[in-house]
């Protein structure tokens, strides 16, 4: 018989499709060889006006997310200040981190995982919690009530390892996350190189054209990405791919304005409208060998155009009445 626990590590990441200000003591305990890293202040994000419209639209009754609250007293919606993820980036690895500072009562936490059939282990002082034959490579592990730490079993031990010790991220990647999370509510950073990607990346994309277009030289010069949003009464999201070189750079900006006429061009009759308002307010210009792209929307016309999209996927996805 399944357990009907649900993971503390999923509920960290119902929030984590914003995608957050970086809690210096979070980032001390990413692996040093993080080359992805991500953020959310969540206590930000969800007292914004957008915020507040994403949890208007989270079901109360929601069974798995009550069962959740029940079994550990912890809910996301509420007790979630801050998240922060950490990957190496590399292909077919699964090496990561979810940290994550809350409130947490760890005791509740714990014993209800065990009766859903998890197990503990202790290291350096520190309880575990293992998954169950379901998930025996996730753990997670709480350095006390207020710090969770979830993702792979040694991933988990070398964050336990950095407890006392101070950031050990690249310092390139370490300087543009201290910039990202003054500025952005929500943000993500990747040192990866595009073409370390795009192999893998090409394999799992049915679409010919869209395969295509991944392998391509123009996005294989990317070296590095990054972005974010910034919630209020407008809406201000902003990003930037840095490039091999200015020809590479001038290059992808003309590939993304060409996206931009596809994605109007193809939106359906419902939203075409929302659409390209939403395509023609971004900003796209290559800067040396850097693209920057940023757009600012009224929150009130972004709720309008998620709004409208939820109603046409509803509509699509309903059976059909014979």
């Amino acid at each position: 018989m399944k357990s009907r626990f649900v993971s503390p590590a999923i509920a960290f990441l119902l929030f984590t499709g914003l995608l957050p200000a970086a809690d210096q003591q979070l980032v001390s305990l990413l692996m040093p060889d993080a080359k992805v890293v991500a953020g959310l202040n969540v206590e930000q994000a969800k007292n914004s006006p957008f915020g507040q419209f994403l949890l208007a639209r989270v079901q109360a009754g929601d069974d798995g997310l009550a069962r959740l609250t029940t079994l550990t007293g912890f809910d996301p919606r509420r007790d979630l200040q801050e998240v922060l993820i950490g990957t190496v980036g590399e292909p077919g690895q699964k090496k990561g981190l979810v940290l994550a500072r809350g409130t947490f009562d760890t005791a509740r936490i714990f014993a209800a995982a065990q009766l859903g059939g998890h197990t503990v282990e202790t290291y350096k002082g520190v309880n575990i919690l293992t998954g169950n034959e379901d998930s025996m490579t996730h753990a997670v592990a709480f350095l006390d009530d207020s710090i969770a730490v979830a993702g792979d079993l040694d991933s988990v031990r070398g964050a336990i390892d950095r407890r006392s010790s101070g950031n050990s991220l690249e310092p390139t990647l370490a300087a543009k996350v201290d910039q990202l999370s003054s500025s952005l509510d929500a943000w993500s950073v990747s040192i990866v190189p595009f073409a370390a990607l795009a192999d893998q990346a090409n394999q799992k994309v049915p679409n010919v054209n869209l395969s295509q277009m991944l392998n391509s030289n123009v996005l294989k010069s990317i070296l590095q990405t990054s972005g974010g949003v910034k919630f209020g009464a407008i809406i201000r999201l902003s990003g930037e791919a840095v490039a091999r070189s200015a020809q590479d750079a001038t290059a992808l900006a003309d590939v993304a304005q060409f996206l931009g006429n596809m994605v109007q061009a193809n939106a359906p009759a419902a939203s075409a409208a929302a659409i390209t308002a939403l395509v023609q307010s971004i900003s796209v210009q290559a800067d040396g060998n850097v693209v920057k792209f940023a757009l600012a929307v009224p929150e009130a016309q972004f709720e309008n155009f998620i709004s409208t999209a939820q109603q046409h996927k509803s509509v699509h996805a309903a059976p059909s009445k014979l």
